[in-house]
């Protein structure tokens, strides 16, 4: 009995294709990174620190205040000083005169403070970014799994419905049909799974601005990697600017400057008092003046001193650490970049041809009646299966490449123009 063509037409549907939805809005990675930017609640909680820190500036910029004191004597005694018949009263001013410009050093200081909070958040920026980047690129790639997903899916319900009409003309066997009912099971459970996460990619990305999975529409889009690497020397050349440095160079020269504090500390400042006296009787007045300065015999700020200049060098240190972190960092990226890039291009040229014409063997086998139904469906699922494994190294490629600009630049070209719109 001849086998229907009209069989071989569901079966013979080349694999990969399939309707996408065309939202009324979309949301592009330039899109996804400026509502974090904007609206991640440890953002706005961090703002708030940039902004104590300029008061602090405001409040070091202060002189000290005058000092008013009143002073009684010879008050509420006995014999003849009792009651207040015997009264002497002073009223003076005082005030104390900073030295060793410890008023410019605190300016210093708090200004330095300030840089570092700027510092600060420019970092967590740069952290939020990264993670909003690296869950765009997963929701595409999970949006392109679920595409894969529904190919074998369609195929196996079709392939189905051609088999129980075979089936009801006495054309094909019970093992056939029930191998076909258990394709469509596990084509319809992968579908599930695929299914589930790009909910879950949606609402990962959502996260990253505060939102949830309603507010993210379609990500148009699919992952092509390029054929040549980028420039490794360029990508390295730009590591120098990292957040983490700019603050690391920022925390030492808060801590340089606090340590010329301490050591203006060191230097006694001068205070100078002056009023008037009004002596017994409140017949006569008299002024009063002075001028007192503490003697440094013990306390000369030398611990504090000690102390700022040992954390100095600990920042200064630290700048090696975070120096050599970040080149580690680099290099993981980057041999998962290669190693992703090698195997796509390999599985691309050599496997895909290669299973691509065993596909089509099998299928012009089947057409000429030589081999069974179940031969085209394996031939179907090991391309299938290809296809996914070159999704995979395509994602793990996306991912690399949003770790090595999470490491050089946070407004990721190269991840953006790895996303082909479709």
């Amino acid at each position: 009995m001849p086998r229907p063509s009209f069989a071989l037409a569901l079966l013979l549907t080349s694999v990969g294709v399939s309707a996408q939805e065309t939202p009324a809005s979309r949301l592009t990675l330039a899109q996804a990174l400026a509502l974090a930017a904007e609206r991640h609640p440890s953002l706005a909680a961090q703002a708030y620190q940039e902004r104590a820190a300029a008061g602090l500036v405001d409040q070091a910029g202060l002189r000290p205040n005058p000092t008013l004191e009143v002073g009684l004597e010879n008050v509420l005694g006995t014999g003849r000083v009792q009651g207040v018949r015997s009264l002497e009263a002073t009223v003076q001013a005082s005030q104390t005169f900073e030295r060793g410009g410890k008023r410019e050093r605190r300016v210093a200081v708090a200004t330095r403070e300030r840089e570092t909070a700027t510092k600060e958040f420019a970092l967590r920026r740069a952290e939020i970014l990264s993670v909003t980047a690296g869950a765009y690129v997963a929701t595409v790639a999970a949006q392109q799994r679920l595409t894969l997903a529904a190919e074998p899916l369609r195929l196996a319900r079709e392939t189905l419905t051609v088999i129980e009409a075979r089936n009801r003309a006495g054309a094909a066997s019970l093992a056939e049909s029930a191998r076909t009912r258990a394709a469509l099971a596990s084509a319809e459970a992968e579908f599930a799974r695929a299914e589930a996460a790009v909910g879950s990619a949606r609402a990962a990305l959502a996260a990253t601005w505060g939102g949830d999975l309603s507010e993210v529409p379609a990500v148009p889009g699919v992952l092509r990697m390029p054929d040549s690497l980028p420039s490794e020397a360029a990508l390295r050349a730009r590591l120098g600017m990292h957040p983490r440095l700019n603050l690391q160079a920022a925390i030492i020269s808060s801590r340089r400057a606090a340590l010329e504090l301490e050591q203006a500390q060191a230097t006694q400042d001068v205070t100078a008092s002056g009023g008037v006296r009004f002596l017994r009787d409140g017949t006569d007045a008299a002024f009063v003046a002075g001028v007192s300065v503490p003697i440094p015999t013990r306390n000369k700020n030398q611990g504090n001193i000690r102390a700022a200049r040992e954390i100095l060098a600990g920042a200064e240190h630290t700048v090696r650490a975070v120096e050599a972190e970040l080149r580690a960092a680099f290099t993981a990226a980057w041999q998962d970049l290669v190693s992703a890039h090698t195997l796509a291009q390999k599985l691309r040229r050599d496997a895909l041809p290669a299973t691509e014409e065993a596909h089509a063997a099998v299928r012009r086998a089947y057409e000429a009646g030589p081999i069974p139904l179940i031969d085209v469906l394996d031939a179907q699922r090991a391309l299938v299966a290809l296809r996914r494994e070159i999704l995979e190294a395509d994602s793990a490629y996306a991912a690399a490449l949003v770790r090595l600009e999470a490491l050089t630049d946070s407004s990721y070209p190269s991840v953006s123009t790895l996303i082909s719109q479709p």
